[in-house]
């Protein structure tokens, strides 16, 4: 392993960036363009109204917004006064919403009012889960006795709420209380992002300042990245791939955000040429889009250099017009694969790497952990060549599942985190993702277990049984396929099945196809067979991988 020497927090990251570069630009979004100097003024400023409302050191506070500024300033407020970012899907619904404010004892809520762009209503969920907050001193409610506070960024903000734009004057008046006093080390926790479980029962994973700050070095390092580049975010910062890859990483190198709430292919190519983007990293889907849109080949994109693919497989063609410099993007793009569990990133193909390598692997172990392939049953490690589960060792790896003692031992194992993905690695260390150990569907770059959905499904009163697979897109890689049984007597229709879960879970986990069936098809020992149902699902309807 490399040494990458001591950790600095998330709130060194920023304050060393203010520093170095107080004029650059940190957070280009819409309208707003804001420098350095400025974000962490007003971090500053969120972190001592933080404090006077009395939260502090080691307080889970949920996050739910879509991406914009605020929600750089409010993640690193809650991370220069030691307490913890929880953050929440900002597509989740009631039912979500409330599973992350219950699992986490939140103590905050930081939210907006509604996300035009997804057709939310926050404020509308907010009171359906604690109808508390519409009276003044409403808080803690009965549903939610944790959380003590609500702040609303947006013109409506009930009377138990606070402000957003006031905590920030809070801490900006004279006498606030102060951060300096407050002892954050690298080993703390500062984020815990939920990432869906088999047992139907999202997990948090919480990351250390450490973990995060080990991961934006070596993402940087591998893209020879410095504070000259201007960054796309186009993923969301609930993902890992937002909140190291975006927030952290560029203020480690104090390089520039240019922000996306809601990914389009047209704006992101109009913002690649207006603001004169270096990196470009995502999931395949959106460079799918990208290169098969209109009006690509109408911009000048000459800009992009490099950038992260992952959470899916690249098909070759895409690939070769990632690379190619005068028809397609011209990026010497990496192909990423990793887990929240390790801060995401654990294995990177490097510049220069032949397509084949791009294609067909993802890429060498990163500097700071170790690897190897092991024996799912035996967990004896496997010599090149040979399939088994990829496990990674390092000081990326999370500090555990919140409160799931048993989950955290079952997935980090005498220092080796199971990654439950089945893998080969050449004689030269590049490892071939082969399938998976457990059910996951990647849906655009979303993680969903099946069991989540099911369990959702099964609250319907016509349904007797229902099994949820992943079946193959061209865009998005996979989508959600429901086979119902019916309960005796009950009709069921497949709209009505994609009827039930709209606008009450996440739509990536809404069902695409849905199958009426009379029986699944089981092992002797009573489990669904669900790769026949898969089976079944691509030769009926016609359905290929990308």
């Amino acid at each position: 392993m490399a040494a990458l020497g001591p950790a600095l927090t998330l709130g060194q990251m920023v304050d060393r960036a203010a520093s170095r570069f107080p004029d650059r630009e940190a957070v280009v979004f819409r309208g707003e363009r804001v420098t350095y100097r400025d974000l962490k003024r007003r971090a500053d400023d969120f972190a001592r109204g933080l404090l006077d409302l009395g939260l502090g050191p080691g307080d889970h506070v949920v996050l739910w917004m879509p991406n914009c500024v605020e929600w750089n300033v409010a993640n690193l407020g809650i991370a220069k006064i030691g307490a913890v970012t929880v953050t929440c899907n900002s597509r989740y619904r009631a039912f979500e919403v409330e599973y992350v404010l219950r699992q986490s004892d939140a103590k905050a809520l930081i939210m907006v009012d509604r996300f035009p762009a997804a057709k939310i209503d926050y404020l509308g969920i907010l009171e359906e889960l604690c109808p508390e907050a519409r009276r003044t001193g409403g808080l803690p409610g009965a549903r939610f006795p944790t959380l003590r506070h609500v702040v609303v960024r947006g013109g409506d903000v009930p009377a138990a709420a606070v402000d957003f734009a006031a905590v920030e004057r809070a801490g900006a008046r004279p006498g606030a209380l102060s951060v300096e006093g407050i002892r954050i080390d690298p080993e703390d926790p500062v984020e815990m992002l939920y990432t869906s479980g088999t047992t139907g029962e999202p997990k948090g994973c919480l990351l250390s300042h450490g973990n995060m700050y080990y991961k934006c070095r070596v993402y940087t390092d591998l893209h020879h990245w410095t504070h000259e580049d201007r960054y796309l975010v186009p993923v969301p910062y609930f993902h890992i791939f937002g909140s190291m890859g975006g927030v952290a990483a560029n203020c480690l190198v104090g390089s520039t955000q240019i922000l996306m709430d809601v990914f389009d292919a047209g704006e992101a190519m109009r913002l690649i040429q207006a603001e004169r983007v270096t990196i470009f990293s995502g999931v395949p889907t959106m460079f799918i889009t990208v290169l098969g849109h209109p009006a690509f080949g109408s911009y000048d994109l000459s800009t992009l250099r490099t950038g992260s693919i992952g959470a899916a497989p690249v098909p070759v063609e895409i690939m070769k017009k990632i690379l190619d410099r005068e028809d397609g993007l011209g990026m010497d793009a990496l192909v990423v694969y990793g887990l929240t569990e390790a801060t995401g990133g654990t294995h990177w193909t490097r510049a220069g790497d032949a397509l084949e390598k791009r294609v067909a692997t993802v890429g060498l172990r990163t500097p700071e952990i170790e690897d190897r392939i092991v024996d799912p049953v035996t967990g004896r490690p496997l010599p090149p060549g040979e399939e088994g589960e990829v496990c990674v060792k390092g000081p990326t790896l999370m500090l555990g599942y919140y409160k799931k003692p048993e989950a955290t031992a079952d997935k980090i194992r005498d220092g080796w985190l199971h990654t439950g993905d089945m893998g080969v690695q050449d004689a030269e260390g590049y490892l071939r993702i082969t399938g998976r150990v457990t059910d996951m569907i990647i849906v655009g770059g979303f993680n969903t277990y099946p069991a989540e959905i099911e369990n959702f499904y099964l609250r319907h009163p016509a349904i007797l049984d229902i099994s949820i697979v992943g079946v193959p897109d061209p865009i998005m890689g996979e989508v959600v396929m429901a086979f119902v049984v019916p309960k005796p007597g009950a009709t069921l229709t497949g709209d009505e099945i994609i009827t039930f879960a709209r606008d009450k879970i996440a739509n990536f986990k809404v069902p695409r196809y849905v199958e009426i069936v009379d029986q699944f098809p089981l092992t002797g020992s009573g489990k669904v067979q669900k790769f026949k149902q898969k089976a079944y699902a691509v030769e009926k309807l016609g359905l290929k991988f990308p």
